[in-house]
């Protein structure tokens, strides 16, 4: 059994959550879940962001975690379509958020922590926002799960702001419906005896950037979750959350995108694996991560020196990552305009007490 635990996020309300989800005895699932929550508890516009996640390790193999938002308009007849850009309004742009589905699936993937345990330091983070909506919203997450958002006051928020009557193709049938997927991860072979896994969809060139979280447990599993902010999203005043401009409007005389599709969205994150080694990456202001310059973080160069010419190479914003092996976890997280900072955790008994604080 590898020993060791450590967790990093982008986002430092996201680190401090899943530090403390490993350090109360969490397993690495628990600490990227409940980094989300923190996050999204601190910023409104991160409880129904498109996301990724990756997992892999002793009991669940190596896995690939789809929240991402798909195209709205299912039980709708199909709108006359907007004749040019400008007459398209924001409704129209709000498609069907699966992130809250995806946590709950990745929860369930040796998740060891109760859902709402998760989810508290978020609640905590939106009442010091003065986000009281948020943060009931947040409670009816940790007590119902995704289907907080067929509840009839979330329900009818989000309707609103994105159903037919703003001018948007959002159906109480897509919320039904918003089922996420979890498949097989994509292996690809990048140094001898080592491989990265990824998820196995296109990543659009227009998806947004994202923040992320990354951690690895005393029981052998090692994950990681990747969410995409917006800087320009569409509020909904009711829950103090904001939406993503991720839908595809219909336009008049172009083939519409079916309902149900699946939308691009950033996933800049990897799992990569070599005998007894194992990190997870992830890299922050880019919407991909190219895996084959990641070969020297398994070996034997020093963790933050690999990561700081990984992230040089690919010109991202910041850059962070867990190495765990048979003896210890490290975590090592580049913030824009930061040097390094880095923790070392010794091996434990496997209990997860030695996690990273």
């Amino acid at each position: 059994m590898i020993r060791g635990a450590a967790a990093t996020a982008s986002d430092a309300s996201a680190a401090s959550a899943a530090r403390a989800a490993l350090e109360a005895s969490g397993s690495a699932i628990d600490a990227i879940v409940a980094g989300f929550f923190a996050a999204a508890g601190a910023q409104p516009d991160v409880l129904l962001a498109p996301s990724v996640a990756l997992a892999a390790g002793v009991g669940v193999g190596a896995r690939a975690f789809d929240g991402r938002a798909i195209q709205p308009g299912r039980g709708a007849p199909r709108p006359r379509g907007f004749v040019d850009e400008q007459s398209v309004p924001d409704a129209a742009r709000v498609a069907v958020p699966r992130s809250l589905g995806m946590l709950v699936l990745l929860h369930g993937y040796l998740g060891r922590a109760r859902l709402r345990e998760l989810v508290r330091p978020g609640v905590l983070a939106a009442e010091r926002a003065g986000a009281s909506a948020r943060a009931e919203l947040l409670r009816e997450v940790g007590s119902l799960g995704a289907v907080a958002l067929r509840a009839r006051d979330v329900e009818r928020a989000l309707l609103a702001v994105g159903g037919a009557v703003a001018g948007g193709t959002l159906t109480a049938e897509d919320l039904a419906e918003a089922v996420p997927a979890e498949v097989e991860a994509s292996s690809i072979a990048i140094a001898a005896g080592a491989t990265a896994l990824q998820a196995p969809w296109p990543v659009g060139e227009l998806a947004r950037p994202a923040d992320a979280i990354v951690a690895c447990d005393g029981w052998g599993t090692i994950a990681a979750l990747a969410y995409a902010r917006t800087d320009d999203g569409i509020a909904v005043p009711e829950l103090e959350i904001v939406l993503g401009r991720d839908a595809v409007p219909v336009r008049r005389g172009i083939t519409r995108l079916a309902p149900g599709t699946p939308l691009p969205a950033a996933a800049p994150i990897a799992i990569l694996q070599r005998s007894t080694l194992a990190a997870a990456i992830a890299l922050t202001g880019k919407p991909r991560l190219e895996v084959s310059a990641l070969g020297a973080l398994l070996h034997g160069a020093a963790l933050e020196a690999a990561l700081h010419d990984v992230r040089r190479q690919l010109g991202a914003e910041g850059a962070l990552a867990v190495l765990r092996d048979d003896r210890d976890a490290r975590a090592v997280h580049l913030a824009p305009g930061f040097a390094a900072t880095m923790e070392t955790r010794p091996a434990d008994d496997g209990s997860g007490a030695g996690a990273g604080r």
